[in-house]
């Protein structure tokens, strides 16, 4: 899986939270940290498939995440953060494995 895909979670649980629901109340610090770290995520596509297949992948996991982060924020908030630390951790996992293979 291309590295870049486990950080858009994260992403998005830092640009849109839990508790607002209008865009208006989200602090614009948050906002664009969460653009930072999805442009961040554009860096690492092309690890470990090439820029093509990997940006592919980061698309298509890029619309299925935004999706169930909707949902998911709606109806069970509490496992945002949780799902948020596990993508993380996927990250660094991840991360450390490519390097080191």
């Amino acid at each position: 899986m291309p590295l870049g895909i486990f950080l858009l979670w994260p992403s998005l649980h830092l640009m849109y939270g839990l508790t607002e629901h209008r865009s208006q109340k989200i602090n614009i610090k948050r906002r664009y940290s969460g653009r930072a770290m999805i442009l961040l995520s554009l860096l690492f596509i092309s690890q470990p498939y090439g820029f093509e297949k990997g940006f592919f992948y980061w698309l298509f996991a890029f619309m299925a995440i935004a999706l169930c982060f909707v949902q998911i924020r709606v109806w069970q908030p509490k496992s945002v953060r949780l799902i948020s630390a596990l993508s993380l951790i996927g990250f660094l996992v991840s991360g450390v494995s490519n390097v080191f293979n």
